[in-house]
């Protein structure tokens, strides 16, 4: 059983580590590594089966997606016939796309009847794919519905950019110009997100020892809220880096996202610990203590910030009117009071 859990854990981390692959456009990468763990002809897929290695669905409709993009169709082909399921399926879809034909696309992709609903909901690209069909065959507003549903379910796939633009050209169609501003801005702000992502998952593929790749990753998913999947990259970075205190400190502002006051408390203080220039996490840190009304301390942290040139003006300015809680918070009245005249008085600079 442990050995069949071991086994099951390594093909989802290779499935992960190929669609990874494929999307930062690695296709002949994946195509290497298929070959050797699929098997490119039948005799070395019946092997595989016997031994019980033979991948699953996932798998299979990756390494066929890679050799398709290589020009191999007929391999594509090979491998989609040992395999079936959702992958599958959406695999060959996306195959009879590349041929045009967009009707046995369709057939795949949509449930029967109308309005049309994917058959496959759970997946980004089972949205996307008769989506593209649809478009194709000049009937952009019958896939509308199902763009919106994408890019609400799925804002962060890569498949979201291309969605969007859909959406500001279905828009122009019917002649709703400003819906059309409004989702080519988007389609612009997905595309600049999902390039720098990319960018940075290649920078960490490329360079698996250094952290700053890592660090960019986290970033980008607190700034679309994920903090979750920035937690997941922090603590990968922190394994590696354990005194990188950038990372201790971004893991801080995660672990806030999601509510775990205590240990943002503990990550902005190891930060702190290693680097005390580090004036966000100190910030933060403070005013986190405020409102466990532990004055003393908080009091501490920020008479250091507002000696800062930086307290002067954004972000650190409310430096200064967090010192003034402090104070009030120990009793020190006409210190509240200095503290918060003179944040009043930078505020009108």
């Amino acid at each position: 059983m442990k050995a069949l859990l071991i086994i099951a854990l390594f093909q989802a981390q290779q499935a992960e580590r190929w669609e990874e692959l494929i999307e930062l456009g690695l296709h002949r990468q994946v195509l290497k590594e298929a070959h050797t763990s699929l098997g490119a002809d039948d005799a070395k897929a019946e092997h595989l089966a016997k031994t019980e290695h033979l991948a699953k669905a996932e798998h299979l409709a990756l390494a066929a997606r890679a050799a398709a993009s290589a020009g191999q169709l007929e391999l594509a082909e090979r491998w989609l016939e040992r395999g079936e399921g959702p992958a599958i399926e959406l695999e060959r879809a996306r195959l009879l796309l590349h041929q045009d034909k967009l009707e046995q696309a369709l057939a795949l992709t949509l449930k029967p009847g109308e309005p049309p609903h994917p058959k496959y909901p759970e997946r980004a690209d089972g949205w996307m794919l008769p989506c593209r069909a649809l478009s194709r065959a000049g009937e952009l507003e019958r896939a509308r519905p199902m763009l919106e549903a994408l890019v609400t379910r799925f804002p962060q796939d890569d498949e979201a950019p291309a969605a969007l633009h859909l959406l500001a050209q279905a828009a122009i169609t019917g002649g709703d110009l400003e819906g059309a501003r409004s989702w080519r801005e988007r389609a612009l702000s997905s595309a600049r997100w999902r390039a720098l992502f990319d960018a940075r998952r290649t920078q960490a593929l490329e360079n698996p020892q250094d952290p700053l790749p890592r660090l960019g990753l986290a970033a980008l998913w607190l700034e679309v809220d994920r903090a979750e999947e920035a937690l997941g990259v922090l603590d990968e970075l922190l394994k590696l880096s354990p005194r990188f205190t950038r990372g201790h400190a971004l893991r801080g502002d995660a672990l806030r996202a999601l509510g775990d006051l205590d240990g943002s408390l503990s990550s902005w203080s190891e930060a702190l610990k290693l680097d005390p220039e580090l004036h966000a996490a100190r910030y933060n840190r403070a005013v986190l203590l405020i409102g466990r009304e532990r004055w003393e301390e908080a009091k501490a942290d920020l008479t250091l910030l507002v000696e800062l040139e930086q307290a002067q003006r954004p972000p650190l300015l409310d430096a200064h009117k967090h010192l003034a809680a402090a104070l009030e918070g120990l009793g020190d009245v006409e210190g509240a009071r200095s503290a918060r005249a003179r944040h009043e008085k930078l505020q009108k600079k």
